[in-house]
C-alpha cells in the first residue's frame, strides 16, 4: 500500500479517537491510569518523580537496544505501544475532563497521531520492511564476532540500519511515557498551551515518518549499497 494513503487513512481513523464521547474512556482511566501508584515525593528535593513512568520508559530503552535478539520483536513492539497508547489516553481523560471540550479533542487526536505514525513508522509499514533483513544480519554478525572488526562499521550497514530502527522504536514509547507522566504530575498535558503542542506533536511526527521514508535510503546512499524490499 502506498505511504501517503496509509499515513491518510491513519490520520482519518483519529477522528474517531478524538470524537468519543470521553466517558467511553472512563474504564481505560479507572484501570491504566494506575492513580498515584509509583509516585515519590522526594523531601530533599521537595519535587515528586513518576516511578511507573520512568520504569516503562526503562523498558522501551531496552528493547529498543536488545529488540533483534528477541523473536517476534515487531509483534512483542506492537503490543507494547499499543498499551502505552492506552495508558496515556487513559491518564489524558482524567485531566482533561475540566478543559475545553477542542482542547480534549485536540489533547487525545496528537496523542493518537503520535502513537499511531510511531507504530507505521517502527514496523517498516512505510518502507516495506526494508530492516528487517538487515536487522537479522546484523543479529547473526554480532554472535559469529564480527561486528568487532575495525572495518565492519565502514563496510556493513546492518549496525546503521540496527541503531535507526532502535530510534524508530523509541521515540513513540518515549512519547507516551513522557505524556504520561506529565499527566501524572503536573495534571495537564505536556506543553505551554494548545498551540505548541499540535506544533510539537506535528514535529514528532514528521521526525518519525522522515526517519522511516528516508532513513534508510540515505543508509543505502552512503554504503552505496541497494535494498531489496521485502
Amino acid at each position: 500500500m502506498d505511504k501517503i494513503v496509509i499515513l491518510i487513512l491513519v490520520a482519518a481513523f483519529g477522528i474517531i479517537f478524538a470524537l468519543v464521547p470521553s466517558r467511553t474512556y472512563n474504564i481505560l482511566t479507572k484501570t491504566l491510569s494506575f492513580d498515584k501508584k509509583g509516585i515519590r515525593y522526594i523531601r530533599r528535593r521537595h519535587d515528586k518523580v513518576d516511578a511507573l513512568a520512568n520504569l516503562f520508559l526503562f523498558i522501551g530503552l531496552i528493547f529498543s537496544v536488545f529488540y533483534f535478539v528477541l523473536p517476534f520483536y515487531s509483534l512483542i513492539y506492537a503490543v507494547f505501544l499499543i498499551f502505552s497508547f492506552l495508558c496515556v489516553l487513559g491518564q489524558a481523560n482524567r485531566v482533561l475532563k475540566k478543559k475545553n471540550r477542542n482542547v480534549y479533542r485536540i489533547v487525545i487526536y496528537g496523542l493518537y497521531l503520535m502513537a499511531a505514525i510511531g507504530l507505521v513508522s517502527a514496523l517498516g509499514l512505510l518502507n516495506n520492511h526494508v530492516a528487517d533483513m538487515m536487522v537479522t544480519t546484523y543479529r547473526t554478525d554480532l554472535f559469529a564476532g564480527n561486528v568487532f572488526d575495525i572495518f565492519y562499521l565502514l563496510t556493513n550497514h546492518s549496525i546503521i540500519v540496527y541503531i535507526l530502527q532502535g530510534i524508530l522504536f523509541f521515540i513513540p514509547v518515549y512519547c507516551m511515557w513522557s505524556q504520561f507522566k506529565y499527566m501524572r504530575l503536573e495534571n495537564t498535558y505536556k506543553a505551554m498551551n494548545i498551540i505548541t503542542y499540535v506544533i510539537k506533536v506535528l514535529f514528532i511526527c514528521f521526525v518519525m515518518v522522515f526517519l522511516a521514508i528516508e532513513g534508510f535510503d540515505f543508509i543505502n546512499f552512503v554504503y552505496q549499497v541497494e535494498y531489496k524490499e521485502a
